[in-house]
């Protein structure tokens, strides 16, 4: 009995038809997959972290400063800006009253003691928070090659198999990582209340790299019943 070959030439077309559906399917999948796994890079990559270190906290010490004056010790007025800025803007938002240094003491009059202890107490502050960079590093990471894709539910040939896996390889990344600390000193006592060392990632720019060292060390300060 001879088969009847329209039949059998439509079957084909249907497997033809079916194979074609599911190779657009894994290549979509595929796609999808690949666009996820550059987002997700990304957004680590532009992820600025900052990582406490070691905190002392002086026990004997009561209360919660009234006005804290922010001092931080650069060479460049525009990070001394920035960081004392953004110091007086968070812990104002968290009810605390504070002053950027920058305002009332020049950059060259720093280093005068009788200069900087005149102006902090003609403005009645009764704590100063000092913040400076002490140490910059650079940190090597190996990420080990990876093998990832959607395996097919058939291996139709070599190439098709091809078409859906990808190999990346290895790499070392190198991040620079700046060192810096906070002290935090009672003006009636003279004496050390508080004080901090961390470590932050150069990841972007300055402004989003203070903005993250600032928000940890404040959140830091609050927890520890330092400031409101």
């Amino acid at each position: 009995m001879i088969p009847d070959s329209r039949s059998w030439i439509e079957e084909e077309h249907d497997y033809r038809d079916k194979r074609a559906i599911r190779s657009t399917a894994m290549k979509k999948r595929f796609i999808v997959f690949c666009c996820i796994t550059v987002i997700c890079m990304f957004v680590l990559m532009s992820c600025t972290t900052t990582t406490l270190k070691s905190v002392w906290k002086d026990k004997n010490y009561q209360g919660k400063p009234n006005n804290i004056i922010i001092i931080m010790v650069t060479k460049s007025p525009i990070t001394r800006e920035l960081v004392e800025g953004m110091f007086v803007a968070g812990l104002d938002a968290r009810g605390n009253n504070a002053t950027a240094s920058y305002r009332i003491i020049p950059l060259d009059q720093l280093p005068d003691r009788d200069i900087v202890e005149s102006r902090i107490r003609g403005i009645g502050a009764d704590a100063v928070l000092v913040s400076r960079l002490v140490d910059r590093k650079k940190m090597e990471t190996y990420t080990p090659s990876v093998t990832y894709g959607f395996i097919p539910d058939f291996y139709y040939d070599w190439w098709g198999y091809y078409d859906y896996v990808m190999v990346t390889p290895g790499y070392t990344d190198e991040t620079q990582v700046l060192i810096a600390e906070i002290n935090m000193y009672d003006i009636e006592t003279e004496k050390l209340i508080w004080s901090a060392r961390s470590e932050t990632e150069v990841t972007e720019g300055d402004q989003q790299l203070i903005k993250t060292f600032v928000k940890v060390m404040i959140h830091k300060l609050a927890s520890e019943g330092i400031i409101r």
